[in-house]
């Protein structure tokens, strides 16, 4: 199980990876005009917006097998674990960006989108870290 969610990790950071040079050269390859950078802010938005629905939709699933009192199917799913990384990935591209000076302060609807990135991301690594390595490092100990 270790193995395989850790190939996930490795695929999720090869699709983030490949998104964010699509961004990188959408961003080089537009037009000098008035609305030059405006392109891959929007691209931004609509990813963090698609990333953090993702991430909370498969929270939401994951809390109803768990009331339920079945197994966990998302313990070991790529979806489950590509959602958490990356919010984590946008969030510290939001704070890179803050801190940089890139992005500014406006009415607060990007902060609370990049803080409810950090949140889903947390939850999710917590939870995959939880059900699936503390059982194993415990399991070792015992051993």
């Amino acid at each position: 199980m270790r193995e395989k969610i850790l190939t996930y990790v490795v695929i999720s950071l090869v699709l983030i990876n490949v998104w964010t040079l699509y961004l990188f050269f959408d961003y080089f390859t537009e037009k000098d005009a008035i609305l030059h950078s405006l392109g891959l802010f929007l691209n931004f938005v609509y990813t963090l917006v698609t990333v953090v629905v993702l991430g909370g939709l498969l929270l939401v699933i994951r809390l109803v097998f768990h009331w339920q009192k079945r197994d966990n199917p998302l313990q070991v799913n790529f979806f489950y674990i590509f959602s958490g990384i990356f919010n984590l990935n946008i969030f510290l591209i939001w704070l890179s960006c803050m801190s940089l000076d890139i992005l500014e302060l406006g009415s607060g609807r990007l902060e609370i989108g990049a803080f409810c990135s950090l949140l889903v991301a947390v939850l999710i690594l917590a939870d995959v870290y939880q059900s699936s390595f503390k059982t194993i490092h415990s399991e070792e100990a015992l051993a």
